[in-house]
């Protein structure tokens, strides 16, 4: 009989039972449960500084490598860490086992207050790190019959960084300001880790102080050094989701309406708001490249909108009406910038403001596709 991994398994299932009665354990309370099981000779199986490096490895996620220039990591499976930089990206494995990182998902999940089970296999939520601000996604193994859990983490910036990074010339950063400052409804675009979300925290250093910024997110991201900002933060429960934020939001009269992702209903509200000639809009979208843009929003209002008749001529006819500028990003550089003047049998008609050498033939159709 191995007594150390007994004290381990013992001191497993205390966490876990404590996690089914909502409450967050402590070391304490592990010890004194190991206590009363074996008294106090188990310590010298298992020393309590073991135990100790054990239960904060659960506890806090010290396992996690967080080194200046990560901008995100995958945890695959105890074997497999991936750390995304800039520039590289490296891997590493862990001492715990599923069933440790399972403990760790959950207490991070209590801590927070957020439900995370096989009826609810999907959640993304702000937390901490240490001192480190991260944006935690969480997919249950339930999901899939291949694999276990997945955790993705994402290092949220405090810093915003200066406009004129995200540009290879700074008379493109100029046109992009003149933009904003002339409240154009903006659509920005990119994939996952483009820079979208701290190009918006760039872009609000060039909002006038006496403006009233209304910000509406699912986490809290984006950055706004305006003191006459309004927060609204969306939560999984009636009336306080992205859609029903958007759909109200007109009436705090913002200045600005900064919506910090389109992904699914809120297109609706957002879009709408755009035709009502209600100027300063600024979203973000994942898309391929500007010219795809139309076409997926498209999709997603097409989709929810509950509008009879809607179809895509209908949706284009809302979006090139309430948008004028679509920009897009790849790896934190703005690539180009189209004005977007209607749409015609399907195809939106469109200017380039800052052109894409990736995408000549494209440009020089003059439509969208």
């Amino acid at each position: 009989m191995n007594i150390a991994e007994d004290i381990y398994r013992i001191s497993r299932a205390f966490i876990r039972d404590s996690i089914n009665r909502g409450k967050f354990p402590d070391v304490n309370q592990i010890i004194g449960n190991l206590n009363l099981q074996f008294g106090e000779d188990w310590e010298i199986l298992l020393p309590k500084e073991s135990l100790q490096i054990w239960y904060d490895s659960i506890a806090t996620m010290n396992f996690l490598k967080l080194k200046e220039g990560l901008e995100e990591i995958i945890i695959h499976d105890e074997e497999n860490i991936q750390y995304f930089y800039k520039d590289k990206i490296t891997k590493n494995s862990i001492s715990l086992d599923f069933e440790d990182l399972d403990l760790s998902y959950r207490l991070l999940c209590l801590q927070n207050k957020v439900d995370w089970n096989i009826t609810k296999p999907f959640v993304s939520f702000r937390s901490k790190i240490g001192c480190t601000d991260i944006r935690i996604s969480l997919t249950h193994s339930s999901l899939s019959q291949v694999h276990s859990h997945k955790c993705s983490i994402r290092i949220i910036s405090t810093e915003s960084f200066a406009l004129e990074t995200f540009f290879e010339d700074r008379s493109e950063c100029e046109v992009v300001k003149r933009l904003f400052k002339e409240k154009n409804n903006i659509v920005i675009c990119g994939s996952t880790g483009s820079g979208k979300t701290s190009f918006i925290s760039s872009l609000l250093k060039e909002v006038g102080q006496s403006e009233h910024t209304l910000i509406i997110e699912d986490t809290l991201e984006i950055n706004s050094p305006n003191r006459t900002t309004t927060r609204l933060v969306a939560k999984d429960q009636e009336n306080y989701s992205l859609r029903d934020y958007c759909s109200y939001a007109l009436r705090l009269r913002p200045d600005r309406l900064i919506l910090g992702e389109i992904r699914s209903s809120e297109v609706v509200p957002l879009i709408l708001n755009s035709n009502t000639g209600h100027k300063g809009m600024l979203t973000t979208i994942h898309a391929n490249s500007a010219i795809d843009c139309p076409d997926r929003i498209s999709t997603l209002l097409s989709l929810y909108s509950g509008i009879k008749g809607m179809n895509n001529d209908m949706a284009l006819t809302l979006i090139t009406k309430g948008i004028d500028n679509i920009i897009f990003l790849e790896k934190k550089k703005v690539k180009s910038v189209i004005k977007l003047l209607g749409h015609e049998s399907g195809k939106v008609n469109y200017e380039d403001v800052i052109e894409s050498s990736n995408e000549p033939l494209l440009q020089n159709l003059q439509y969208l596709r």
